[in-house]
């Protein structure tokens, strides 16, 4: 349905990035495919190769724009991808995009926002100069130079989170907003405004989701669930709030999710 060409992030933006890749549809249906996204964490900045037009932003109702960024999602999305669909995806870790650019990640928080409206110019020259380049390792390495340059002279001051994200995910979401407090030295305050500034999610909320995906990655490689264990397991308080937290976030009941995540979540790593 999608061939995937994965690219390693260059070492120096290794704290910055998942994966970079090239996506491309594999499906010849004029009228295109629908694709749900499930809530997650990630910011990806996507770039347009090949024709425009070819992803509709079904939840937002409009196109998406040659050069956007979009995510994270705290809500289910969907989009429709047309045959001839190519990009360049950059999967940027959580607060990523808010140490390299100092835009807050909630403007595009479960929508895809343009890019040259965000930052002008300087985004559209850099997806021409990637689309008239002739293979993927050459548009690969275009735009890991311009994120180093931006890594390397912007020295803005904004809060480190990397030490309360990975309190996050080691607790598999399960953790109190007074440990994490503790373990980044901040008030309440402080961590809740940076967090929700440089994820796009409040705290809480960021918490949820990591919880929740950490259980659907068990739902899809265990073969023989037992549903009435899944609450405990997970760190919900009983069966009906673990109930209520996955139909929140996946929108269907726990017996009722197909086992996998949809092709494009797959093929964008996501």
């Amino acid at each position: 349905m999608f061939k995937v060409q994965s690219f390693q992030p260059h070492r120096l933006l290794q704290d910055y990035i998942f994966s970079s890749l090239i996506l491309e549809s594999d499906f010849q249906e004029e009228d295109g495919r629908k694709m749900v996204i499930l809530p997650h964490l990630i910011q990806s900045l996507v770039f347009n190769l090949g024709l425009p037009g070819k992803i509709y932003d079904i939840t937002n109702r409009e196109y998406v724009a040659s050069n956007s960024i979009t995510g994270p999602n705290d809500i289910v999305c969907e989009r429709r991808i047309y045959a001839g669909m190519k990009n360049l995806v950059v999967n940027f870790k959580p607060a990523a995009w808010f140490k390299l650019f100092h835009i807050p990640a909630t403007t595009f928080t479960n929508k895809c926002v343009d890019l040259s409206v965000m930052k002008g110019t300087q985004m559209y020259e850099l997806g021409e100069q990637l689309r008239e380049c002739s293979t993927g390792e050459q548009q690969v390495a275009i735009l890991e130079a311009f994120l180093i340059r931006r890594m390397l002279s912007e020295r803005k001051y904004s809060r480190n989170l990397s030490e309360t994200i990975r309190m996050i995910y080691a607790a598999d979401g399960n953790i109190t907003i007074r440990q994490l407090e503790l373990g980044a030295y901040l008030t309440k305050r402080t961590l809740e405004r940076n967090f929700l500034e440089q994820t796009g999610l409040h705290l809480k909320t960021f918490c949820r989701i990591v919880r929740f995906r950490r259980t659907i990655e068990y739902i899809e490689k265990e073969k023989k669930l037992q549903w009435c264990l899944l609450a405990n397991r997970f760190g919900y308080s009983d069966q009906t709030h673990f109930i209520n937290e996955f139909r929140h976030f996946a929108g269907c009941l726990p017996h009722e999710y197909p086992g996998f995540r949809s092709s494009l979540e797959q093929a964008w790593g996501i």
